[in-house]
Formats: structure tokens, C-alpha cells, sequence
């Protein structure tokens, strides 16, 4: 009867903690799930990152939510950084010796812009670091090494055209190897990343930055593809880690 009684606790224990390993996991795999249906909305993510022993996490939670009132498209996801089912992200955005709590911001592509802990976070800075649709191309680009020709002026300008044919001459030149976008000086959807760049409004440029997201010049849009190549190669003291918001800046 006695040992009845046993095995009977000790499945009754197994299945607790088979329970309890499907649930942890199956938080996880949300979390998971929810990022890429963020992303596949076209949607910027807020990712709340955070322990059991953290402090002020809801503090910062509220934060997050505060800003995504004020912004479009903008889905808010918490995750446990020593959750082991979370490994994946974690690992993905090396955030295993960040300090904590901390809300990374992630573009729909999945590129993250920057990070912010309660000793510098608000509403007005968070916002800032949501990326444009450009930016997010630029910064995600950088991810994957590659170097930025970014052509800003006007869309009807006469000079675009031109020089954005060299842009794509020096890319092809470079295997292919390079991010080329056009950024217009007059959109309010890019005014984000206008801020951070601050281009000359007046006229059609090139900003040029190397793979590692160092700015490396701004040329004329009388610049040749072997100087835009130039440009690229130029030896850049310090370091600008790609995924950061200061890694896709003038210095």
C-alpha cells in the first residue's frame, strides 16, 4: 500500500514538472512567435528585457507603453533573460551581460536601433530610437558587414539620378556588397534618421559610411563611383558597433 502510495507521488510529481517545462516553454515560444508576427506586421517592437530580480521593471514597462501611444505601429514584448527558452534572443542581440532591466528597440526587420535602462530612459528619447524604414535597411545592412551609400536631397532633384547610378556602379564593382538607398530630405518618416545624419537639405549629397557603421565622408553628387569606393575604404580610427542608434551617425 505504502509503495502504491509512493509511485503515485512520484508521478504526480512528474507530471508537475513535465507541466511546468511545457508552460516555461511554451512562454518562450510565445515570446518567439510574437516577434515574428511583429515583424511580418510591418511593426517596430519595444522588447522589455528583464530577471525576477530586476528593479523597476514596471517602471519601465509603463515607459514603453507611454511611447507607443505616441508612435505608429509599435508592439510592446517582455521577455526573461534567464528563461534558457529564451537563448535564442537573447543570444541574437547579446544581451547576456547588459545591464537590466532594459528595453531594446528592434526594427520590423529585426535589426536592433539601440537599448535603454532606467538611468536614461523617456518617452522623448525612446521615441527617437525607433528606426526609420530606411535607417532599418542601412542598420541592417551593417549587421551583415556591408557598407552604406546613403544619397540625400530631394526626390525630384535633377542631380539624383546621377549620382545615384554611381552609387550603384561602386556597388557593383564591390560584388554587390554595399547598402544603397535614397533618403529624402523632405519626408517626416524619415525624420528620425535625418536627425542622426543631419545632411545638407539644400543640395543632393552622399554620405558614405564602411561595414563596421563608421561615417567615413559626404561627397557631391558630382562624385564618381572610384570615389564613393574611395570613401568606403578610408582608414577609420575607434570603433561603431552595427545595431546601435550612434553606429549610423555623423561623428
Amino acid at each position: 500500500m505504502l509503495n502504491l502510495i509512493i509511485n503515485k507521488m512520484k508521478k504526480t510529481s512528474m507530471i508537475i514538472v513535465c507541466a511546468m517545462f511545457l508552460f516555461s516553454n511554451m512562454i518562450a515560444q510565445n515570446a518567439k512567435l510574437e516577434l515574428e508576427k511583429a515583424q511580418k506586421s510591418g511593426k517596430s517592437i519595444f522588447l522589455v528585457v528583464s530577471t525576477k530580480t530586476s528593479v523597476n521593471t514596471e517602471s519601465l514597462q509603463k515607459l514603453a507603453v507611454d511611447a507607443s501611444k505616441k508612435a505608429k505601429s509599435i508592439a510592446i514584448i517582455k521577455i526573461d533573460r534567464d528563461d534558457k527558452a529564451n537563448s535564442e534572443i537573447i543570444s541574437k542581440y547579446r544581451l547576456a551581460g547588459v545591464q537590466l532591466p532594459m528595453i531594446l528597440v528592434l526594427a520590423s526587420n529585426g535589426v536592433a536601433s539601440g537599448g535603454l535602462t532606467n538611468n536614461d530612459a523617456s518617452v522623448e528619447k525612446l521615441l527617437t530610437y525607433i528606426p526609420t524604414k530606411t535607417q532599418a535597411d542601412v542598420l541592417l545592412g551593417f549587421e551583415n558587414g556591408k557598407p552604406a551609400l546613403i544619397v540625400c536631397g530631394k526626390k525630384n532633384a535633377k542631380d539624383k539620378s546621377t549620382i545615384e547610378a554611381e552609387c550603384k556602379k561602386a556597388a557593383l564593382s564591390m560584388g554587390g556588397k554595399a547598402t544603397q538607398v535614397f533618403l529624402d530630405v523632405e519626408s517626416k518618416n524619415e525624420a528620425n534618421f535625418l536627425a542622426l545624419l543631419k545632411p545638407d537639405v539644400t543640395k543632393t549629397t552622399v554620405l558614405v559610411f564602411n561595414g563596421k557603421g563608421q561615417y567615413t565622408g559626404t561627397l557631391e553628387s558630382t562624385a564618381k563611383s572610384n570615389d564613393l569606393i574611395t570613401s568606403i575604404n578610408k582608414k577609420i580610427g575607434g570603433c561603431c558597433p552595427s545595431g546601435s542608434s550612434s553606429g549610423c551617425g555623423k561623428k
